[in-house]
């Protein structure tokens, strides 16, 4: 079978499985498997089966951002459940008991209910939906990384987590309309107890994040969403309209064209793993090797690292476990006729390759104002995102120099016609401008993606 029919082969077989949903049959048996651990597997296989098919949501939000009448429209638009962990915690508050005190301990000072208290709370509850074979919607919990943990040991994975995001003012302006409430409304200082609670959800939010990497969506929670719109975004989380599991996409364009931003945000989406490039080679240099001194050289001076390096990279990360399973978003490769002829041999047969093209003009204007920290190597869009301390070192890196990035734009040129003479590949490609917003270059590539199934 020639390289052209095993493509499309491929794509015939992958379009049966995921409009059959067989990647989720497999991936929630394979997960039940994990959690439970039963002692006869395959009779716990076709006894689950024949259950019927429930979810279960995670959602979290600043205080006084109005997630409850978010969750219980939702809920009630797919027929789910909703559960609010403030109103559990105000059934506990009525039964005067010395759980209660200590519950009530932690609203006098406007803060968070300890842990312990609260996951046991949400436990006893979440364990009765579960037993009764529910779906339902979680408002307000986990909050903090030791909830979040908790929630995993016992085996309660969401099928999607959506997090409202907000701006830091405006989580503080919730926190305050927040304390304008029962039974908040009687404390005092509440600037102080506003500003310090909304810090400690921005810190207890990354964490929860870190934990549901692979989970969790978000919105923005300062934008109007009309209900459908809503529901219909849960619903490719639920229901795998995302695109296949093992996805294996290429990024591909200029530099400065938004490349990378668009690659790690397919990740965080979607539960690829992201590769690039960059970091690949990063990573080599600071093994300070020969072939890192060697990588590094190439580097500052503008040119491509040789390919039997970065080939050898690619091959070594693609065989790693987590990307057989989950699938990934190369950033940056391929980038030489050579690299591009070796997919075959790293037998990576790409479910989609997104080529962004962006005019030399926005390239160049992009790059000559970015910034590169030598110290932390954050790179800055331009020099007015940096603190008063990071500007005073902020540089250009070697590879960002305009007569350099012009060099890099025209190898760019190059492997564009090549791409596009190429005839195998001509079924999977998705062209985007670069010169657009980051955001619609986003969901135009999300739309595509996810229309492809």
């Amino acid at each position: 079978m020639d390289q052209a029919n095993k493509l499309q082969y491929q794509q015939q077989v992958e379009k049966y499985l995921e409009g059959n949903k067989v990647y989720s049959i497999f991936e929630d048996l394979l997960k039940s498997l994990i959690i439970k651990k039963p002692d006869d597997p395959i009779e716990f296989l076709i006894n689950k089966l024949q259950e019927p098919e429930t979810k279960k949501i995670f959602i979290i939000g600043p205080p006084g951002s109005k997630l409850l009448e978010l969750s219980l429209t939702l809920a009630e638009y797919m027929k789910f459940h909703c559960v609010s962990l403030g109103d559990l915690i105000k059934k506990e508050l009525s039964k005067k008991s010395e759980l209660s005190q200590q519950i009530q301990d932690s609203l006098d000072k406007f803060q968070y209910v300890n842990d312990e208290i609260a996951i046991n709370i949400a436990l006893n509850q979440i364990q009765h939906l579960e037993n009764e074979k529910k779906s339902y919607i979680f408002e307000g919990f986990p909050k903090t990384r030791v909830q979040g943990l908790a929630f995993q040991k016992e085996g309660i994975i969401p099928d999607a987590f959506l997090i409202l995001e907000m701006s830091e003012e405006q989580i503080y302006q919730c926190c305050l309309k927040k304390l304008d409430t029962e039974p908040f409304n009687k404390l005092s200082q509440k600037e102080e107890l506003a500003r310090n609670h909304s810090l400690e959800y921005q810190l207890n939010l990354k964490q929860v994040k870190e934990i549901y990497k692979n989970q969790y969506f978000s919105v923005d929670g300062e934008k109007h969403y009309e209900l459908e719109d809503m529901a219909q975004r849960l619903k490719y989380k639920l229901y795998n309209n995302a695109p296949t599991r093992a996805g294996r996409i290429l990024v591909i364009g200029p530099p400065g064209s938004g490349r990378s931003t668009l690659a790690k945000h397919l990740c965080a989406r979607y539960g690829f793993v992201y590769i690039s490039t960059r970091e690949l080679i990063s990573n080599l240099v600071n093994q300070k090797g020969t072939t890192g001194k060697e990588a590094f050289e190439k580097i500052n001076k503008g040119d491509l690292v040789d390919d039997r390096i970065i080939n050898a990279l690619i091959k070594e990360r693609i065989n790693q476990t987590d990307c057989q399973l989950q699938g990934y978003v190369l950033d940056g490769y391929p980038k030489t006729q050579q690299q591009l002829e070796t997919l075959n041999e790293l037998n990576i047969q790409p479910t989609l390759i997104v080529i962004i093209d962006a005019t030399d003009d926005i390239v160049l204007r992009r790059l000559t104002q970015r910034r590169t920290d030598p110290i932390s190597g954050r790179i800055y869009n331009s020099i007015d995102e940096a603190d008063r301390e990071v500007k005073s070192r902020l540089i250009i890196a070697p590879n960002e120099k305009r007569d350099v990035v012009q060099l890099r734009l025209k190898r760019w040129e190059d492997l564009k016609q090549l791409i596009d003479g190429t005839v195998k590949y001509a079924s999977v490609i998705f062209k985007t401008s670069g010169d657009a917003p980051i955001n619609n270059i986003i969901e135009q590539v999300c739309y595509h993606l996810e229309k492809m199934n």
